[in-house]
């Protein structure tokens, strides 16, 4: 009376066959996925420093980064600033690559 248990070794067998072949085949599959990731951006990362290497990006010259450096230096200091300890050099940092994108911008496109 009561519980009845419907338990074969046969299906128990098939299902630890099916179990394993699913776990194998997963573990295949994502391994696979990663190598394959790993594989294009490695493809890409090659690609790019092929390219910089024999077709090298023109680079802004010394005197014209030297004037940006010297505009951004003078448009930050002639801002007016009342309160005190402002970190003027981040501010000057991005206003220089800014100036230098628009410049290589203006030049090269």
């Amino acid at each position: 009376m009561g519980f009845i248990v419907n338990w074969h070794p046969v299906e128990d067998w098939l299902m630890n066959i099916l179990f394993t072949y699913i776990a194998f085949t997963s573990a295949f599959m994502a391994v696979g996925c990663l190598v394959l990731y790993a594989l294009e951006k490695l493809i890409i990362f090659l690609y790019e420093q092929l390219k910089e290497f024999f077709f090298p990006t023109p680079q802004i010259p010394e005197d014209v980064y030297e004037q940006i450096c010297k505009e951004a230096s003078d448009f930050v200091w002639a801002k007016h600033r009342p309160w005190g300890h402002d970190d003027m050099f981040a501010e000057y940092m991005c206003l220089v690559n800014d100036m230098c994108i628009d410049k290589w911008n203006e030049m090269y496109d």
